[in-house]
C-alpha cells in the first residue's frame, strides 16, 4: 500500500518515463506506474541502459522488454561504450555518468519531460552513510533529492519513503519478474560494501529513523544555503552564448569576499543551476585555486569529469560544454546551414585572415575570437565553414569576407 501511496503524487499531465534496470525495485515501480498511466489514459515509457559490463546483460534487455510488452508500456534501450571511460575514471563513475546521459538522450528522442527513478529508502540511507564515510558536508549528507532538474529533464524519486522490504514483499505478492545484477554483490565497490554490512547487521528502527531525520535536517540546511547562493549569484550572472556551448557566465565575483565554506557553496550552486554533477572535494578545491589566480589568465581551464569546463575571460567566469578532441560543437541551425548551402567544415590551420565586413580591414582569426569574446578553451571545437576554398563563416564569430 505504501508504494502506491507515494507514487500517486506524480503529475501525469507531464510526459513520463521510468528508468528500468530490471532489478526488483525498478520492475515493481514499472508495474505500479503502468497501472496509473492506464488509469490516467497516458503513455508511459520504460528506458533501459545496457552497460555492456555483464555477459548476461543481453538477457536483461529481453526481460525488461517482455515485461513492457505485457504491460503495454513503450520501451527503449541504449548501449554504453566502454571505450569512453577516462583513464582516471572509476567504473562506478563512468557507468553513472553514462547512464544519466543515455537516459537524457532517450528522453529527448521521445519528448519525455520527467523520468522516474526507483531509488528507495534503503538507497537513501546507504547514500547518507557513504557520503558521511567520505567526510561530505551538508550537500552530501542530504543524500538524494526527491526532485532535480538536469539536462532539461526533471528527475523524480517518489519512492524515497518506501523500504526495500516493502518493495520485495510487493514483488513476491504480485509475482513481478526481475533480474539480479551480480555486480551489486561486489564489495570492492563502496556502496555494495555498505549494503553488505547492513545486511549482516541491520539497523534498528530507531537508528534508521535517526538517519532519516538527519537527512531531512541536512536537506533543510541545504535549501537555506541554496537560497543564499542563488541570491549572490543572481547579482553576478550575465548573458552567456549557448551558440558556442556556454552554459553560464558570472561577472565580477571575488571569492576573497567569502569564507572557504561559502566559496564551495557558491560554486556548487552555480554548477547545480547549470545541471552539472557535483565534483569531488579535491576537484572543487583546485577550481577555487585556479579562479583565485590572475584575473587576466585566459589560459585557465578547469575540466569537469562529465565533459564541461570553466575558464576566465576579461574578468568573466565562463562555464561551457566541451567535446572530445577531433569533434565539433555545432548547433542545429549551423548544421542545417551546412547542409542547405553544401558547406564544408575545416579546422583552423593558422594564419587565417579575413574581414568582418566588406569595408573593414582584415584581421587575424585570433583577434576575431578575442573581439567576439570566445574563450580560448572553446576555439578548437568551433569549426570554420568553407564554400569551396572560400572561408564564409567562423562559428562563434559570424560571416566573414
Amino acid at each position: 500500500m505504501g508504494i502506491e501511496l507515494k507514487l500517486s503524487q506524480l503529475d501525469w499531465r507531464i510526459p513520463t518515463a521510468i528508468a528500468v534496470s530490471g532489478g526488483v525495485d525498478s520492475m515493481c515501480v514499472l508495474s505500479i506506474l503502468s497501472q496509473q498511466a492506464q488509469a490516467q489514459g497516458q503513455t508511459l515509457y520504460a528506458f533501459h541502459v545496457h552497460h555492456r559490463l555483464q555477459a548476461q546483460a543481453d538477457d536483461w534487455v529481453d526481460v525488461v522488454r517482455a515485461y513492457c510488452t505485457k504491460l503495454g508500456v513503450g520501451f527503449d534501450v541504449r548501449h554504453l561504450d566502454a571505450s569512453t571511460r577516462q583513464p582516471a575514471q572509476s567504473i562506478e563513475e563512468w557507468a553513472r555518468h553514462g547512464r544519466y546521459h543515455a537516459l537524457a538522450g532517450m528522453a529527448r528522442a521521445h519528448g519525455i519531460e520527467q523520468i522516474v527513478l526507483a531509488h528507495h529508502q534503503d538507497d537513501q540511507i546507504e547514500t547518507y552513510l557513504l557520503q558521511t564515510q567520505r567526510g561530505a558536508g551538508v550537500r552530501g549528507q542530504s543524500a538524494m533529492p526527491e526532485r532535480v532538474l538536469r539536462n532539461g529533464v526533471t528527475w523524480l524519486r517518489p519512492c524515497l519513503g518506501v523500504s526495500r522490504a516493502q518493495i520485495e514483499a510487493y514483488a513476491q505478492r504480485h509475482h513481478i519478474p526481475h533480474i539480479h545484477d551480480p555486480s551489486n554483490d561486489d564489495i570492492r565497490f563502496s556502496r555494495n560494501a555498505i549494503r553488505a554490512q547492513l545486511k549482516q547487521c541491520p539497523l534498528s528502527t530507531a537508528h534508521r529513523q535517526a538517519i532519516l531525520s538527519t537527512i531531512e535536517q541536512a536537506q533543510s540546511e541545504l535549501d537555506t544555503q541554496k537560497r543564499w547562493a542563488s541570491e549572490v549569484l543572481s547579482t553576478h550572472q550575465t548573458a552567456h552564448r549557448e551558440d558556442i556551448g556556454e552554459c553560464g557566465r558570472l561577472r565580477g565575483v571575488r571569492l576573497s569576499n567569502y569564507t572557504i565554506e561559502q566559496q564551495n557553496i557558491l560554486l556548487r550552486e552555480w554548477m547545480a543551476q547549470m545541471g552539472w554533477r557535483m565534483p569531488s572535494r579535491t576537484a572543487l578545491a583546485e577550481l577555487i585555486k585556479q579562479l583565485q589566480g590572475s584575473e587576466h589568465n585566459s589560459n585557465m581551464c578547469w575540466r569537469h569529469p562529465d565533459g564541461g569546463a570553466i575558464s576566465k575571460l576579461q574578468g568573466d567566469w565562463i562555464a561551457a560544454h566541451t567535446v572530445p578532441k577531433g569533434q565539433w560543437f555545432i548547433t542545429f541551425s549551423v548544421r542545417e546551414r551546412i547542409k542547405r548551402e553544401q558547406l564544408t567544415i575545416r579546422a583552423r590551420t593558422g594564419g587565417e585572415r579575413f574581414r568582418l565586413a566588406p569595408n573593414r580591414p582584415t584581421i587575424s582569426l585570433k583577434h576575431a575570437y578575442q573581439m567576439a569574446g570566445v574563450a580560448p578553451m572553446l576555439r578548437a571545437q568551433l569549426p570554420l565553414l568553407y564554400r569551396g576554398e572560400q572561408l564564409v563563416h567562423v562559428v562563434g564569430v559570424g560571416d566573414v569576407f
